[in-house]
């Protein structure tokens, strides 16, 4: 099992998330390197391989105990290497090896997050909960990090709305935090999804929300900032959000208000200032198409496509993805390009907008 093999690896010090991850997509599987670690001489160097070489035995027999636990609580998990992992979140520099899940993974769903101080105004929590609707209403899913204020605005609106929402967790995934959202994380876990880097038992501290930020950022093609004073962590998953070339947005707030300091100051920065909704998919035009899959007629193979191609994606991909051999996929595509609901360019597969 390749997450008893990421879990494993993930415990040896001085082995970090990036270095996995240029191993993994060197060698397309890590547990080809756990069992032959003088394969990463060349490309890793010398170092590299004694750590692996000489890594304690009690790495593997506890990286079992962690996959007993999840499955003792029927929590999904997911690695680098498995098709179900979130695409947009496998391009970061520092991706996590693996991820616990509650609830339904929709990795091919195109999402947008939604983040602001845990402290809102009136007008905040108004336009936190329309911008939500908007999003859901183009099937776009709502991302946040299920802290207090905005956040559970985004969750709650969007699943109000029948939308599919992503909380990502500080802690692990058996953590109810804060304690007082207790409903909306068992809400969340039935019609949308959890989700953690953390092994299951990791208490929420003051490191942990940091790196669960960047999960937020990575995962979106879009970063929306309600409001968010000069300290909020909804900035850091903003400059996180930019690093990664995503789409930073944030909502003009009265300069006398002690909430959106912050969303200013990303304006003022570059960030691009939401005037009205539309402003949204105007800068992510190719995600405009996604309204039009309800009103379209398509066959059983047709929905396995769009579902595939919710970002541009190599034909390569498709086809592994849906299972689909590439020469039949080639005339079904086409078919598709002559009804107006995609595009191929060089390869590329692209829905229409």
């Amino acid at each position: 099992m390749s997450i008893i093999d990421y879990i494993e690896i993930s415990f040896i010090k001085g082995v970090g998330r990036k270095t996995i991850k240029k191993m993994q997509e060197r060698f397309g599987s890590i547990s080809y390197v756990l069992k032959n670690p003088e394969v990463v001489k060349e490309d890793f160097g010398e170092n590299l391989f004694r750590l692996l070489d000489s890594r304690s035995p009690s790495y593997r027999k506890q990286a079992l105990k962690e996959i007993e636990k999840a499955e003792r609580m029927n929590v999904g998990y997911v690695t680098l290497e498995d098709n179900n992992y979130p695409p947009l979140l496998k391009e970061i520099p520092d991706p996590p090896p693996f991820l616990f899940f509650k609830g339904d993974l929709l990795p091919n769903l195109p999402t947008i997050s939604i983040v602001g101080s845990r402290k809102h105004s009136v007008y905040g929590k108004s336009v936190a909960a329309k911008i939500t609707e908007y999003l859901t209403e183009n099937n776009i899913g709502v991302v946040s990090g299920m802290a207090s204020g905005i956040d559970s605005i985004a969750h709650s609106a969007s699943l109000h709305k029948g939308g599919y929402t992503i909380g990502i967790l500080g802690c692990g995934i058996d953590y109810i935090f804060p304690p007082e959202n207790k409903y909306l994380y068992e809400k969340v876990e039935r019609e949308g999804c959890l989700l953690s880097e953390f092994l299951i038992g990791t208490k929420p501290s003051k490191h942990t929300f940091p790196i669960r930020n960047r999960l937020i950022a990575g995962i979106s093609y879009g970063t929306v900032v309600v409001e968010a004073d000069e300290k909020s962590g909804a900035l850091i998953t903003a400059r996180l959000a930019n690093d990664y070339g995503r789409v930073v947005f944030a909502v003009p707030s009265n300069i006398n208000s002690p909430y959106g300091k912050g969303s200013n100051i990303l304006i003022k920065e570059g960030a691009i200032p939401i005037v009205e909704l539309e402003d949204i998919l105007e800068n992510l035009p190719f995600l405009k198409s996604n309204k039009v899959k309800g009103e379209v007629n398509l066959s059983e193979i047709e929905k396995k496509i769009i579902d595939a191609v919710s970002h541009p994606v190599h034909v390569d991909i498709v086809a592994e993805i849906t299972g689909i051999s590439v020469d039949r996929l080639s005339v079904i595509l086409f078919e598709m390009e002559m009804k107006g609901l995609l595009a191929v360019d060089e390869g590329i597969v692209i829905k229409s907008v």
